[in-house]
């Protein structure tokens, strides 16, 4: 007897463990869970901020594209210079707006220090020291709202309907991420002097860039007239063994490979033009460097 209340004890301890256990590993899971539901609250989470590289040219509401050729903070003055690109035909006024995260209902000042054929050298003032992000909208700015009539000329109407073409344009916006902005210690001053001699340098570096990517383009295609050529010519000494039937398949693909080297023919001289004119608008560059550091 004194055994079987010894084993009975035994089992009941055994069991009691059991749930312990079994509770423990339970209470675990439990506190997990809720971490996991309540990590919002206490966890910090950024907002992922976005940043128009440079030299990546951007799609444009109206025409064209816009490019940031180049940015630079300075500190010292709360201040973003940037200078925008913009490849479009439009001859109308362009306008500016300027928002922070930081403070996102306050529009900051936007002054435009340069301009000159299509390039736009802008100021953002007054920046907070930890803007974090930026918002920069282009606006094309028409002289006067156009109304455009939107009736059928059949219609039996009496009264005319017009709709109204809204002359603040949005062409679209640059985005600057203040850990990704380039920054530079002092005052960003520079006379228009400067700013000219900063952009037809730019205009240097763009117009040599397209030189060489037209240097490539007369490889490839100089490559691709050589295989042409090439496989034409096995053509043309495989016929010297076939017979009639085989003859004029053959000469169908070689006046195919003599076409095609005419096109690559074509399109080299057009890569060499464009070379040509390159080459002359460097030089005037050049020209236009010299007489503006003369001024």
């Amino acid at each position: 007897m004194a055994f079987k209340k010894q084993l009975e004890e035994y089992k009941f301890n055994l069991n009691r463990n059991r749930s312990w256990k079994y509770t423990a590993v339970l209470i675990f899971f439990f506190i997990g869970f809720l971490s996991l539901l309540t990590s919002k609250f206490y966890l910090k989470t950024e907002d992922p901020l976005y940043h128009t590289k440079t030299y990546e040219a951007v799609s444009s509401n109206i025409t064209g594209t816009v490019t940031i050729e180049n940015r630079v903070y300075h500190p010292a003055d709360s201040s973003l210079d940037m200078v925008i690109k913009m490849d479009q035909t439009d001859e109308e006024e362009v306008s500016f707006v300027a928002q922070e995260k930081a403070n996102p209902s306050v529009k900051l000042p936007v002054q435009l220090l340069y301009e000159d054929d299509g390039y736009y050298v802008v100021r953002v003032s007054e920046l907070s020291p930890n803007w974090e992000a930026l918002a920069f909208d282009l606006y094309q700015e028409n002289e006067e709202k156009e109304t455009v009539n939107v009736d059928d000329v059949t219609s039996d109407s009496e009264t005319d309907s017009t709709e109204e073409i809204d002359a603040h344009a949005l062409i679209t916006t640059l985005y600057s991420d203040q850990r990704k902005t380039k920054s530079e210690e002092g005052k960003g001053t520079k006379t228009k002097q400067d700013y000219a001699l900063l952009i037809n340098e730019l205009e240097k570096d763009f117009v040599k860039k397209k030189m060489k990517n037209y240097e490539k383009a007369i490889t490839v295609e100089a490559k691709h007239k050589r295989q042409t050529q090439q496989e034409m010519n096995e053509l043309q000494r495989d016929m010297k063994y076939q017979v009639q039937e085989e003859k004029a398949d053959t000469e169908s693909k070689i006046a195919m490979k003599k076409d095609a080297i005419q096109s690559s023919d074509a399109s080299i001289q057009l890569y060499k033009d464009e070379q040509k004119s390159l080459q002359e608008k460097l030089q005037k560059l050049n020209e236009k460097q010299q007489d503006l550091a003369m001024k």
